[in-house]
């Protein structure tokens, strides 16, 4: 999904996590590091991020799946913790029910990845409705093997980076975001690309 993300917006960075992971329950705590989830490292990355990023320039957003949890108050704890980081430029999404509502979203997308999908059922998907949504997109492909990976490589160069298009509302909100946080405040320095340093030039030696 990276290529995806880059076509969002430019300067984008990605970073993956091994699954979504749970709250810690002291927020402050170094993060055990055999847990790798998404919500088991967010508070000491955002603890990070707000001791390194350039609040005037740089901005954080948190993409993760509802699956069991409420959304509207898994928005507000992770908004929460963001606050409680010192992160003044963040935004946090949640993909109602999964991140594969996205696919779902996008029909046109969907048949060009994947040109035997069950199209009539995936029409008859109410966009971000909790059905089990990763099962129910197994069956609009016909692959029942939990393939999230595969899937995503395979939709995201036709994936719509145009909210218009999509179908799905947290889709929307996530891009709605997104753009938002692209916005630098008036007055704000330009940001510099990195350059590295230009290296010394060996001296030729006379022969």
């Amino acid at each position: 999904m990276e290529k995806w993300g880059a076509r969002l917006v430019g300067g984008l960075r990605i970073h993956p996590h091994q699954g979504k992971g749970t709250l810690p329950t002291d927020l402050d705590a170094r993060p055990n590091p055999t847990h790798r989830g998404l919500l088991d490292q967010l508070p000491a990355k955002m603890r990070a991020f707000a001791a390194s990023l350039d609040p005037d320039v740089d901005g954080v957003l948190v993409l993760v799946d509802a699956d069991d949890d409420d959304p509207e108050l898994l928005r507000s704890e992770l908004t929460a913790l963001a606050k409680h980081a010192g992160l003044s430029r963040a935004a946090c999404c949640v993909a109602i029910e999964e991140t594969e509502a996205f696919y779902l979203g996008d029909l046109k997308a969907l048949k060009r990845a994947f040109p035997e999908a069950d199209m009539k059922l995936a029409r008859a998907y109410e966009p971000d409705s909790v059905i089990g949504t990763w099962e129910y997109f197994g069956q609009v492909i016909n692959d029942g093997g939990e393939n999230k990976v595969a899937w995503a490589d395979a939709i995201s160069p036709y994936l719509t980076t145009d909210p218009k298009v999509s179908r799905s509302p947290s889709f929307k909100e996530f891009v709605r975001q997104l753009v938002l946080l692209q916005h630098v405040p008036k007055g704000a320095p330009k940001v510099r690309k990195y350059r590295h340093p230009t290296k010394p030039r060996t001296p030729t030696r006379r022969r």
